[in-house]
């Protein structure tokens, strides 16, 4: 055989060896396309399922009543849930990527007296909490960070409180009821001794006005007592449709004030109903009228007006007084708190038993040399 054939046989076996080994890398090149294929479905149904379960896990923390504030290994604040954002005033993206120490003024560490637990709110009020701090592990144990779930405790303490006013006010008025029935005998007697020496000393001796001096006095203890009386005993009501306006024409009718001096205005319309007891929310109203009255130095006013609700009527008694400080407004119900040189402090706490007995409420809003606002909402007649 001549070089010639021979080089075109191995020419030809060359070709025919490259052939072969191009069919089976064409084959394997199908095979793993046909792998990364599938491999690429396979992430994709991962991240499918991937995404669902965040989701489903963003959600139940979103969900969360308590407040969820996460962190990572250097104190950064990596995630925060609307319960955080709610009780804390922040919105998510105000703080998240910031120290928490630096946010929050404090350690993450929660404090081991519960009574020390506090996280202060973006308007800087410290809000109590009952916080329980946790760490955040990989699935090898390798710690990512740190947890912390806390509750808004402010309304718990409010609720507290009230419950101990309840029981101090209940202990003041079993006590006020004792000593009202052991002054009110020795001093009708005194009245009576007062005015039987009245009547034997003439006007114009000076020991008459000492005389008279005496039964002014017994009068007025007599008004203490028969309020003490009143706010100890339970509110006995007769309930009946009547209009808010002829409320407020009989009770101002009722009120001893200048009206020369003070200008009483009565805006409230004539179609306006609520379901009370005449005689005591015209005791209710004389109250805050004649608070009011005493509250404006010189010349004012005081002005009626309503809100209509969906089952309620606000009856909201406005004047241009001095009105009160923040502390006074807290106790402005409270019994024997009161702002007047000369008075007892149990106007306003019968008037909110009243209130109350009606199924209603009172409250005030006032501010110093602005006057104040009481609303009585009191449920509507119809």
């Amino acid at each position: 055989m001549s070089d010639a054939n021979k080089d075109i046989e191995a020419l030809a076996q060359a070709v025919a060896i490259f052939t072969e080994t191009s069919g089976k890398m064409e084959e394997a090149y199908r095979a793993l396309e046909q792998r990364a294929q599938q491999l690429d479905q396979e992430l994709a149904e991962k991240n499918h399922a991937l995404a669902i379960a965040n989701d489903y896990l963003s959600g139940l923390l979103e969900s969360m009543t308590d407040g969820v504030v996460a962190i990572d290994n250097d104190g950064t604040i990596t995630r925060f849930n609307r319960a955080a954002c709610t009780i804390l005033g922040y919105r998510a993206g105000e703080i998240i990527g910031y120290p928490f120490d630096e946010v929050f003024g404090r350690a993450f560490e929660a404090p081991r007296v519960a009574g020390d637990m506090e996280l202060k709110a973006k308007s800087g009020r410290p809000v109590p909490v009952n916080e329980r701090d946790s760490l955040v592990l990989d699935e090898k144990n390798r710690r990512l960070g740190r947890v912390k779930t806390f509750q808004d405790l402010s309304e718990i303490i409010a609720l507290r409180e009230q419950v101990r006013q309840i029981d101090r006010l209940a202990a003041v008025g079993e006590m006020a009821a004792s000593v009202a029935h052991e002054i009110r005998n020795p001093l009708g007697g005194i009245r009576g001794f007062a005015a039987l020496l009245a009547q034997d000393i003439p006007e114009s001796d000076p020991r008459r006005r000492l005389v008279d001096k005496i039964i002014l006095g017994t009068k007025s203890l007599d008004k203490v007592v028969s309020e003490l009386l009143e706010f100890t005993r339970p509110v006995e009501l007769s309930l009946r449709p009547v209009a808010c306006v002829s409320l407020v024409d009989a009770a101002a009718g009722f009120a001893d004030i200048d009206r020369d001096r003070i200008v009483l205005a009565n805006k409230i319309g004539p179609g306006v109903r609520v379901l009370a007891d005449p005689d005591k929310m015209r005791q209710v109203l004389l109250n805050v009228i004649v608070n009011a009255a005493h509250s404006i130095a010189a010349q004012g006013s005081i002005e009626f007006t309503t809100t209509m609700l969906e089952n309620y009527v606000n009856v909201t008694i406005r004047d241009t007084g001095s009105g009160m400080n923040p502390k006074q407004l807290q106790q402005a119900f409270n019994p024997f708190f009161t702002t007047k040189e000369k008075g007892s402090g149990l106007g306003l706490a019968v008037s909110r038993k009243i209130v109350e007995g009606h199924g209603g409420d009172i409250s005030a809003d006032s501010q110093l040399g602005k006057g104040t606002a009481v609303t009585i909402r009191l449920p509507r007649a119809e």
